[in-house]
C-alpha cells in the first residue's frame, strides 16, 4: 500500500482526532485542537496517511535526556489502524520515528507501555512521564529491550 509519512499536517488534524481517540478516549475535540494548534506543536505528532487522505497511524514524540541512557525519543502515544495493512502502517510509523530520533540526536527510542488516559497530562508528559516502562529501542544495535 502507498502511504505518506511525516509530521501531522494542519489539514489532517480533524482526521487524526479519530485515531488519537482510540488510545485516549477522554480526549475532546477542543483539547485536541489546542494540542495541535501550531506547526511547532504538530511537529511532535507523526502521522501516516493513505492515498485517500485517511490518517492510518499517529504517534506523539518528544526528545529528552535520560539519566542513564542519554538522549532518547519518547513515544507515549502510538496508534495504527487499518483493516488490511495494520502492520504496514505501524512499520512505516516506526521507521519514521527512528528517523526522527536520529535527526534529534537520540540514541534510543522509548515506547511507553501505556500512555496516560488523561488527555490533559499530554501537557506535562515531558516532565512527569516514566523513564523505563515499556520498550527501549537502541538505534545503534537495532534491538529493543522490554522494561
Amino acid at each position: 500500500m502507498d502511504y505518506d509519512v511525516g509530521v501531522l499536517d494542519a489539514a489532517d488534524v480533524y482526521r487524526a482526532f479519530a485515531v488519537v481517540q482510540l488510545v485516549m478516549s477522554g480526549l475532546d475535540l477542543q483539547t485536541w485542537k489546542r494540542l495541535t494548534a501550531s506547526a511547532s506543536l504538530r511537529r511532535d505528532w507523526l502521522a501516516v496517511t493513505d492515498a485517500q487522505g485517511y490518517v492510518r497511524g499517529l504517534c506523539h514524540v518528544f526528545a529528552r535526556e535520560h539519566p542513564v541512557y542519554g538522549r532518547q525519543l519518547e513515544i507515549p502515544v502510538f496508534a495504527s489502524i487499518g483493516l488490511v495493512d495494520d502492520r504496514g502502517v505501524a512499520k512505516r510509523l516506526f521507521e519514521y520515528a527512528k528517523l526522527r530520533a536520529k535527526l534529534d540526536g537520540c540514541e534510543k527510542v522509548h515506547f511507553w507501555s501505556s500512555a496516560s488516559k488523561d488527555c490533559y497530562s499530554l501537557d506535562t508528559l515531558r516532565d512527569a512521564g516514566p523513564w523505563d516502562d515499556g520498550l527501549i529501542y537502541d538505534l545503534s544495535t537495532d534491538r529493543g529491550t522490554v522494561h
